[in-house]
């Protein structure tokens, strides 16, 4: 199985990331309109103002944000959410337009 060494030491499994993901169930419900939302936005082709129109690149934009999504809170004044599903339904809406 694939590891990750972060920056802060801990190391990250696709195991594990799951697993973090689902233990907490609060954020849910957000994460499937999130994915709803995405599925209605593509029905009639690509959306306007998307900048990422391919799943490599959607997917890399969600990967991007998400190394960096505690900054963007704090740079705004709000909370870092600490539930995973919470994290996961911004990074789906985000990834659509991060550069």
């Amino acid at each position: 199985m694939q590891q990750e060494r972060h920056e802060s030491g801990c190391v990250t499994t696709a195991a594990n990331f799951w697993h973090d993901l689902i233990v907490s169930a609060e954020g849910k419900p957000e994460v499937i309109a999130a994915l709803r939302q995405l599925v209605s936005e593509w029905r009639a082709g690509p959306p306007d103002g998307w900048e990422n129109l391919t799943i490599p690149e959607y997917l890399e934009a969600m990967a991007a944000w998400l190394e960096v999504y505690e900054h963007a809170y704090i740079n705004t004044g709000r909370s870092v959410p600490v539930d995973g599903w919470t994290v996961f339904a911004q990074a789906v809406r985000t990834a659509a337009v991060y550069e």
